[in-house]
């Protein structure tokens, strides 16, 4: 043998030690990571688990290393579960191969959240509206923030928006990460403003535009009536886009509703429904009736009306196909804006209808979950997100750039109107400032009620609504 052969043969006797070395390395923590699901080594249950029906029956079974991820309020997320995966399983899939977990939405199986405490088995991941979980009734959901800080986990990447929501909910805690803003947009139905001739709606439009042709578009035709203008006014005062709450930022234990800026707010939208014909019913006399020229809805229905197939389930796209042949609402005939805005000029829309990720004082799994978490927060995962049609919460400017991109049935429409402007930001008020509790109020009563029930004027709506929560809340204190 010639001595380069000599030579090469002994460098590959080299590799081949090198690698028998490294292999032998890696198998403790191979074996560690099968053990321990791949994430955090210790981590875990000690035997399998058993969520029970109210008979009795097994409604899920879980292993000791798997990952027990519960979703609530997002109607994607309910309907499909291809929309599961696409949105969160293949992400936490591709950054953690070993680790075994399981999707469950709301009501799947018939499981809900009764179930967790009778057979004392608990989520690890809970997803859910950040502003339903308050600090002073929460018994179930860990502070994030000794989290935050051993793994030196960026908030400052997040919506300031978004946070604000967070921090006023805590109380001082950190009890979600915001994971996907569930936004508000206008939609308008291009042959109703045709058929007066009237132009379309655009970007930074006023509410008093938009009020003048709600005006000209509600009208009768035939035996059809069209309305011009359909915003919740739930949604409208909660999610408002002046960032108002309810409650005194000064005094704890006080509703404070009687003041100037809400009294402008309320006014702003009484006056559409003061329309003759423009009558609030839902925004389904726009989707389902195509009787509506403009309404405000979310993201989710966007998606959903789209008829993105991992989106929707098929019974459902059937139902909708149904639907949009006998409205007329197909591809082309409608478009979306940005909300409406106050004044000229403003670029403001809704406080955030975010979405975030809770981790349960009974998970076994913490630190796991919170890696999962972080990876979801990630920018690879925020913007692939947003291709696939979800709004983001970081303050990523690429996000908006690309939302949508992936999803054909989007293709068309205005997809800038999904990320213009800026959320609005609530106040975050000091603990000592929030009081005893963190007080419900029944801002729905406002419109619903007294002002497009019993006809009162809005001051005096937000007046009486004021007045009743604080006298229930002196009566609770006296209590």
């Amino acid at each position: 043998m010639s001595k380069a052969g000599i030579t090469k043969s002994n460098g590959f006797l080299v590799l081949m030690v090198i690698s028998l070395v490294l292999a032998f390395m890696l198998v403790p923590v191979v074996l560690a990571q099968a053990e321990t699901g791949g994430v955090v080594a210790g981590e875990g249950y000690d035997g399998v688990r058993r969520i029970y029906g109210d008979n009795g029956e097994v409604l899920l079974e879980l292993e000791p290393d798997e990952l027990f991820i519960f979703t609530m309020n997002s109607k994607i997320l309910e309907k499909s579960k291809p929309a599961r995966e696409k949105l969160i399983g293949q992400y936490i899939r591709e950054k953690f191969p070993n680790l075994k977990f399981r999707i469950v939405d709301w009501d799947e199986n018939g499981i809900r959240e009764t179930h967790f405490e009778r057979s004392g088995v608990y989520p690890d991941l809970w997803f859910n509206l950040v502003a339903n979980v308050t600090a002073d009734k929460n018994t179930m959901f860990i502070d994030l923030t000794e989290l935050v800080e051993k793994y030196n986990f960026d908030l400052s990447r997040i919506s300031e928006a978004c946070m604000a929501i967070v921090y006023d909910r805590g109380m001082g805690q950190v009890l979600a990460i915001p994971f996907q803003i569930n936004d508000y947009i206008l939609f308008y139905n291009k042959t109703i403003f045709d058929k007066k001739g009237i132009s379309y709606p655009y970007a930074g439009m006023t509410y008093n535009e938009a009020y003048e042709k709600a005006k000209a578009l509600t009208f009768g035709e035939d035996i059809t009536m069209y309305k011009g203008y359909a915003q919740h006014p739930d949604f409208y005062l909660q999610q408002n886009q002046l960032g108002l709450v309810p409650w005194s930022l000064t005094e704890p234990n006080k509703i404070v509703l009687n003041t100037p800026e809400w009294v402008e707010l309320v006014n702003n939208l009484a006056r559409f429904y003061q329309i003759r014909g423009n009558k609030w019913n839902s925004t389904d006399d726009f989707f389902v009736l195509g009787t509506a020229a403009m309404c405000v809805d979310t993201i989710e229905r966007l998606l959903q009306v789209t008829l993105h197939p991992e989106y929707v389930s098929s019974g459902d796209i059937q139902e909708w196909q149904r639907r949009f042949a006998q409205n007329g609402l197909q591809p082309g005939t409608w478009d979306i804006e940005p909300l409406p805005q106050l004044k000229e000029g403003d670029e403001s829309t809704y406080i955030p209808n975010v979405l975030g990720w809770f981790i349960t004082e009974q998970s076994k799994m913490k630190e796991t979950a919170f890696q999962v978490i972080m990876h979801l927060l990630s920018d690879e995962v925020q913007l692939a997100r947003s291709k696939d049609g979800i709004k983001g919460v970081l303050n990523n400017p690429e996000l908006a750039e690309y939302y949508g991109v992936n999803i054909p049935e989007l293709q068309g429409l205005n997809l800038s109107a999904v990320y213009w402007g800026k959320n609005a930001v609530i106040p975050v008020r000091d603990p000592e400032v929030v009081g005893y509790t963190y007080w419900k109020v029944d801002l729905w009563k406002v419109f619903r009620q007294y002002v497009l029930q019993d006809g009162y004027p809005p001051d005096l709506a937000l007046k009486r609504v004021e007045n009743e929560h604080n006298q229930a809340i002196q009566e609770q204190l006296g209590q």
